[in-house]
């Protein structure tokens, strides 16, 4: 009975114990940031140096974000974002480095989704009206051709 409780609780803790995961671009060991020199570096030298962008805008070209976040979610609970880093590098026409921006989690700003549901037309129907709905309907008489039209 010892060895079921012990096990049991084994079980339980388990459950308590929280995840950690990074997730985005990840800097590698001896870089504090992400930086890039304003008109010394280029397209090609930011790509060399840190690789594809998380993010890249469809229709231009002009900026790259360079994204990483840290969350901890634990059992049910809702997974929570530690921290959040976004590095924008801007470029100019000739792909020389403009601007060089960094943002983190307090730059960040909470969006409400909607929740309301579109309409449609025709009937509601309860469980019980959809699980017995279709006794009694038969498929209809066939002749040699084939079903009816």
């Amino acid at each position: 009975m010892r060895v079921l409780s012990a096990g049991l609780m084994v079980l339980l803790a388990a459950g308590c114990v929280s995840t950690r995961a990074r997730h985005g671009y990840v800097i590698e060991r001896g870089e504090s940031a992400l930086e890039a020199q304003v008109g010394v570096d280029t397209r090609e030298s930011v790509l060399a140096r840190y690789g594809e962008p998380s993010v890249r805008p469809a229709l231009s070209d002009d900026v790259w974000y360079y994204i990483t976040s840290a969350t901890n979610s634990r059992a049910f609970y809702n997974t929570e974002t530690t921290q959040r880093q976004v590095v924008a590098f801007a470029f100019d026409d000739d792909g020389q480095v403009t601007g060089v921006e960094t943002y983190d989690l307090s730059d960040g700003r909470s969006v409400d989704l909607v929740d309301r549901e579109t309409p449609t037309r025709g009937k509601e129907l309860s469980f019980l009206e959809q699980l017995i709905g279709g006794v009694g309907q038969l498929p209809g008489p066939q002749d040699e051709a084939g079903p009816q039209q």
